[in-house]
């Protein structure tokens, strides 16, 4: 089959769930079909590229994603949507698989897919629904345009992936929709298996994207409340973004000092090595489609210690405490199940074994075949599907 992956950020060059994911399935899949990747240019070099046996095609150099307030722009997604249809147009793919989060280019990939008569798979990380207006809070207006659109977007494929059961009902679609199909996202455990555990030792690693969805604060919080209890704790904080700044500064208002290392962006291996060598792993974020960095933590054996929200699936990757902690978004809650478990060992040793059995089941391979399933069944199921529309 030729594939095509439509989304506006490429890993490595921007590095977060839905990259991660599009670059372990591209890679696998391309070792027997004719993979492509449209984006924009954020490598160098022309237009056209190969990279890891996946032919690369750009829309044009890349635009800036975050904006002065350091929420994704508007004008980003609208500039990556104008500018996919003479893409699509000039190339002929057997299935295409577009990314609806941000859901703006699907609106041109499906035309595109109607005029090339191209299945089109739509692959949903998250879905914001009534959590737009909490993402801009004075900007009502846009934030009704915004949920009225995503919600429309819905319609706009022949086949649905939701990378969890939340995100499928968050969406409003049923086990039973003909369309719809689950694929979570996955662990390159052979990588992680090869990894060396990083010399330096911590207490506490967040690792992810700086933005202020994350809620990096709220962990800092809860260590500047364990200061008496455990003075010596250390915890990293790895990644980067718009919000690394004002947590940098956030920290040293704190007082935390030295006991809290901001690490910046790092390669997969060396994060895999952090998480190995860390105790806990604290993920505070609002907003999770899925939450790959809890399930890589379980990997590396750090217990995860997960925030509930309404917008996030990654308290679902954890067994209450089995293989980590779900605790309520506060830094009074973050900070007593951190005390918890540092606390003891022993159960800490428990949970970080059955955390590496939960992870066990979340192979990338596994996932790429599954995929590829679901990529035949959209090629196969064509013009049934397009009768049911």
């Amino acid at each position: 089959m030729r594939i095509v992956f439509v989304y506006d950020a490429l890993y490595p060059y921007v590095r977060g769930g839905a990259e991660r994911r599009y670059h372990e399935l591209a890679r696998r899949l391309s070792a027997r079909h004719d993979v492509h990747y449209i984006s924009w240019r954020h490598w160098s070099g022309p237009n056209e590229a190969i990279e890891n046996g996946i032919r690369l095609h750009a829309v044009g150099a890349p635009v800036q994603l975050y904006g002065a307030d350091r929420k994704r722009t508007v004008r980003e997604a609208v500039a990556f949507s104008a500018r996919l249809l003479p893409v699509l147009l000039r190339h002929r793919f057997d299935v295409i698989d577009c990314s609806a989060t941000p859901y703006l280019p699907l609106y041109s990939t499906w035309l595109a897919s109607r005029i090339t008569r191209t299945p089109l798979v739509a692959t949903w990380h998250e879905f914001w629904g009534d959590h737009w207006y909490e993402y801009l809070p004075h900007r009502r207006p846009v934030a009704r345009v915004a949920s009225q659109l995503e919600a429309g977007a819905r319609r706009l494929s022949d086949l649905v992936v939701a990378v969890s059961p939340f995100t499928a009902r968050r969406m409003g679609l049923g086990a039973d929709d003909p369309r719809l199909r689950i694929v979570g996202n996955g662990l390159p455990l052979a990588e992680i298996a090869q990894v060396p555990r990083a010399a330096e030792e911590l207490d506490v690693l967040y690792v992810g994207r700086l933005i202020d969805e994350k809620r990096v604060d709220l962990l800092l919080d809860a260590l500047a409340r364990l200061d008496t209890s455990l003075p010596g704790l250390r915890c990293g904080i790895v990644g980067d973004g718009p919000e690394r700044m004002p947590l940098e500064r956030h920290a040293a208002q704190l007082g935390l000092g030295s006991r809290v290392t901001f690490f910046g962006q790092v390669q997969d291996g060396a994060a895999f090595g952090l998480m190995k060598a860390a105790k806990l792993f604290v993920q505070p974020s609002m907003r999770e489609g899925f939450g790959m960095t809890v399930a890589e933590a379980q990997a590396c054996g750090a217990v995860p210690v997960v925030v509930r929200s309404a917008a996030s699936a990654a308290p679902e990757l954890v067994r209450d405490g089995v293989d980590g902690l779900v605790v309520d978004p506060t830094p009074d809650a973050i900070a007593r199940g951190i005390a918890a478990l540092l606390g003891d060992p022993a159960r800490r040793a428990s949970m970080s074994m059955a955390a590496q059995q939960t992870a066990a089941a979340r192979d990338w391979d596994l996932l790429a075949d599954r995929m590829e399933l679901v990529y035949l069944d959209a090629v196969r199921a064509l013009p049934a599907l397009a009768a049911v529309r």
